[in-house]
């Protein structure tokens, strides 16, 4: 059994490398200008085109037989997980889109909303430092970092919606290119991204199962909530920077009743043009026509794993344990059983 684990384990690892993406539209710039001459305008985005055959690999995950014991339920689990997401990108534009997105991510709860909106009521964090570096210097100081940790990674940069992402088959993390950073963005980046998504997928690989470097299932909350507390613990988390994970709570419960203008104007009672157009886009992504209510739903983890991190460590837990690799906190009880 140990034998067809490891098979399986190397399927799905390789299925994972072909489909791992968000919706990525490509048209952002020109629907942006057209909602700020008109407010009530709702963008019609276009994405980028995915080369791979989604509906071979989903129909080649279905077939892998995987027996629901021990380690086999959470190949099990997984492999589910990476056929709902080869429905999400084979969805993008159509109805089904915002269901899949739940059916992957979930939709936050009331009484993370209702946390979300008591966090709007915080003082902003008056700015530091204001200087802002080009592409060719946030890079440098990234990739200074990352030889710092002693992990052989390539840093370019990329049009995207986001402000970082990285390809762990490739070994690259992509910067947002129409993005100028401040110092402390860029300690905030490096906290996050490589000090905790790359750290624990370099730790993953030393593992003898594959999973631990791509992610168990359902390890997402523990991920990033795990980088945003990385941040409060670095003293990276100002108040500003929290509302700002506040308010893709907001977005995303705006975006699954609203359509993009409704969602944008809301978020500007909290936020400035720019970023209010920032967070309805994101919520907003998978859809064509955004006057539609629906969207992607991904964004609301970062706080509901924040806290659950939180809660986690005051209850006396410690969080290096979570750098086995990419595991989620329910995974913990039975780590030792698997390595």
């Amino acid at each position: 059994m140990l034998e067809d684990y490891h098979k399986i384990d190397n399927e799905l690892f390789y299925f994972f490398k072909k489909i791992f993406a968000y919706p990525r539209p490509i048209n952002t710039n020109l629907e942006n200008k057209k909602l700020m001459k008109d407010r009530s305008y709702n963008p019609h985005l276009r994405y980028e085109k995915y080369q791979t055959n989604l509906a071979q690999i989903k129909e080649k995950l279905e077939q892998i037989k995987i027996k629901k014991i021990g380690f086999g339920e959470i190949l099990s689990k997984k492999r589910d997980e990476l056929v709902d997401h080869c429905n999400l990108l084979r969805s993008i534009g159509t109805k089904s889109f915002t269901d899949y997105s739940i059916a992957l991510y979930g939709r936050p709860s009331k009484e993370l909303i209702k946390k979300s909106y008591k966090l709007m009521d915080m003082e902003e964090t008056q700015n530091g430092d204001v200087t802002k570096f080009n592409t060719v210097s946030s890079i440098k100081k990234i990739l200074d970092s990352l030889l710092g940790y002693g992990f052989k990674w390539q840093v370019k940069a990329l049009d995207m919606v986001v402000g970082a992402r990285f390809n762990l088959s490739k070994r690259v993390l992509y910067i947002n290119k129409n993005r100028k950073f401040s110092d402390d963005d860029l300690k905030r980046l490096i906290v996050h991204e490589i000090g905790t998504h790359i750290a624990r997928a370099e730790n993953g690989k030393k593992q003898k199962y594959a999973i631990f470097s791509y992610g168990l299932p359902n390890y997402l909350e523990t991920e990033e909530g795990l980088a945003v507390y990385n941040e409060k613990i670095n003293n990276l988390l100002t108040n500003t920077n929290l509302k700002h994970y506040a308010g893709r709570v907001i977005a995303v419960d705006l975006a699954l009743e609203n359509s993009f203008s409704i969602t944008y104007n809301e978020l500007l009672q909290y936020f400035n043009k720019e970023f209010a157009w920032n967070l309805a886009l994101r919520a907003k992504r998978g859809l064509i026509d955004t006057g539609k209510k629906g969207g992607f739903t991904k964004d609301y983890v970062y706080l509901k794993g924040y806290y659950m991190i939180k809660d986690f460590v005051e209850k006396g837990s410690n969080v290096k344990d979570l750098y086995v690799g990419k595991i989620g906190i329910e995974h913990l009880p039975i780590i030792k059983e698997l390595l």
